[in-house]
């Protein structure tokens, strides 16, 4: 009876181990699959947010297409951009299959994004049959007439090399302006490329100019130029 106590409490002990580590291997599988599992979770999650944004976008890009319905406009994909964090200058995938054109005005998340570039502005093939390049207003070679909403007040919204990477544009004024922060600034009726009123951004800081002449108000655009991916693209002449 010893030996067969001993025998058995043996095995008892052997089996508790081996079957030790099986739980263990079980334990083990379960979390591989549950890992499996929230890995696919996280992945569906990221790709029903990018859905949800680019539904966001193209429904932006519809209701401004309805506002500016009296103008030929297409919607466009942005394949392409200059090798800095911000969308400077854009590759679109319309051109003049489309009919898109030098100087066509391109909008996006609400407000002015800039035009396709003149050939003599970039390059002989700045537009071709299935894209066209686009000079954005935060380049520090874009111009746009453009005023304050609020007052009426008219001046030009330049790009500027060390606000670029900020994501902002500078509005040069008359010093008897009153513009103020938070005023909203839009495309003025002295332009021959843009139509009048297009949103382009809001006033973050106003400063005087060195020479007593003007004001400089800094203007943060209203589209993301760090994240773009679809905008409009509309046809103007002026006196439309």
């Amino acid at each position: 009876m010893p030996i067969q106590k001993g025998i058995t409490f043996v095995i008892d002990k052997t089996t508790n181990f081996f079957g030790y580590f099986g739980e263990i291997d079980a334990l083990r599988t379960e979390n591989k699959n549950l890992k499996e599992t929230n890995e696919k979770l996280f992945y569906e999650n990221t790709i029903l947010s990018q859905y949800e944004e680019e539904n966001k976008n193209l429904k932006q890009l519809l209701e401004m297409k309805n506002l500016y319905q009296t103008y030929e406009g297409i919607g466009a994909n942005v394949i392409g951009k200059d090798s800095s964090n911000w969308y400077k200058v854009i590759t679109i995938d319309k051109g003049t299959a489309r009919g898109v054109k030098e100087n066509s005005v391109i909008l996006a998340n609400g407000g002015l994004v800039g035009h396709v570039w003149e050939a003599s502005e970039l390059t002989s093939t700045s537009t071709t049959a299935n894209s066209s390049k686009v000079l954005s207003i935060i380049d520090d070679r874009s111009s746009v007439s453009a005023e304050v909403a609020r007052t009426g007040d008219v001046g030009i919204v330049n790009g500027d090399i060390e606000l670029v990477n900020e994501g902002l544009c500078v509005l040069e004024i008359n010093v008897e302006s009153e513009v103020i922060k938070g005023d909203q600034i839009v495309t003025s009726h002295l332009s021959s490329i843009y139509p009048p009123g297009i949103p382009i951004g809001t006033v973050e800081e106003v400063a005087d100019g060195k020479n007593g002449l003007t004001r400089y108000a800094y203007i943060k655009p209203y589209v993301d130029f760090k994240h773009l991916k679809n905008v409009l693209v509309i046809n103007y002449k002026q006196g439309e």
